[in-house]
């Protein structure tokens, strides 16, 4: 069956620049960026994101909602729901609680003066790096530092290796151009962004051998 792991995992690039967690942040143009979730090319759910002004900086929403079924009957369930907070150049909090098919996890991260304090259910209470981000994936610059996976807490250490350029198509069939990045260690993925730097897709197979597919939605 399907672990949550693979779908909010993250890495820990081999080069770590800490400006790359200060910069100024990229948002998508209407505040909101959504994703249709495939199994095997069928549709099991969706993963979408809110960013909102806040004062000085902004407030990321992340609510993700998936449901495999056998016939009419749900076999599996997951939850995810996550509130990110950013100054106008940093990343300062994140909040998270997920329903992993009824087994419930938190994860809270707050950003101290020379580390990100991680406190999860899961992993307990820790020190990450400074330049430390959350695994939601919209952030392009989170494959440059250390970043925590914000279902368990864990400080996952994999390789990130550019794949080049492509294409991917959105949920309605519109292709978008992308640059690909391969994500090796604890977890397997690819992930992509257009040219806006703006996450555009994500793929890998699960433990079960299933092929997830994230299409953006237009």
């Amino acid at each position: 069956m399907l672990d949550r792991r693979h779908f909010l995992g993250g890495a820990c690039a081999s080069l770590c620049l800490p400006d790359m967690a200060s910069a100024n942040i990229r948002t998508p143009p209407n505040g909101r960026l959504g994703f249709s979730v495939f199994r095997e090319g069928r549709e099991i759910g969706v993963h979408q994101l809110t960013f909102e002004r806040a004062g000085d900086g902004w407030t990321i929403e992340v609510m993700i909602d998936f449901a495999i079924r056998l016939g009419p009957i749900p076999v599996f369930r997951y939850e995810h729901r996550a509130i990110e907070r950013w100054s106008e150049t940093s990343f300062q909090s994140v909040d998270a609680q997920t329903n992993n098919d009824g087994k419930r996890l938190t994860v809270r991260a707050q950003r101290l003066a020379k580390a990100v304090s991680v406190d999860s259910s899961n992993q307990g209470k820790y020190d990450a790096p400074a330049m430390a981000l959350p695994s939601t994936h919209w952030n392009r610059r989170m494959l440059d530092v250390p970043f925590f996976n914000t279902q368990t807490g864990e400080l996952l250490s994999s390789a990130v290796t550019p794949k080049g350029d492509g294409f991917v198509e959105t949920a309605s069939g519109r292709k978008i151009n992308v640059r690909r990045f391969e994500i090796v260690g604890n977890l397997k993925l690819e992930t992509c962004y257009d040219d806006q730097q703006t996450w555009a897709g994500l793929q890998f197979n699960a433990e079960d051998g299933s092929q997830i597919v994230y299409k953006r939605q237009d």
